[in-house]
């Protein structure tokens, strides 16, 4: 199991876009990938509990993946997050 603590550093937050971005990404793998936001914990493959979150901009969010391309999902959506969802801001 991999922990991982991400901010979100987009100026809109994980709004729609960003979240399929995020949902895509993480389908690729197999691993169980969640999103630990304000005590609630989420599956990162499903665009509408991303979306109930309603992540802001500078919100931090840990990131829980476990399995055995953990490693690769962590990654992966590290760098979907840290290029701002390919956004311009």
């Amino acid at each position: 199991m991999i922990r991982k603590k991400l901010k979100i550093i987009n100026k809109l937050g994980l709004h729609a876009r960003a979240a399929i971005k995020l949902t895509n990404v993480a389908s690729r793998y197999q691993s169980t990938i969640l999103v630990h936001y304000n005590n609630r914990l989420v599956n990162a493959k499903s665009l509408m509990c991303l979306m109930v979150l309603a992540i802001n901009c500078g919100s931090e969010i840990e990131l829980v993946v476990t399995g055995d391309d953990e490693k690769e999902a962590t990654t992966a959506i590290r760098k979907l997050i840290s290029n701002r969802f390919s956004e311009e801001e």
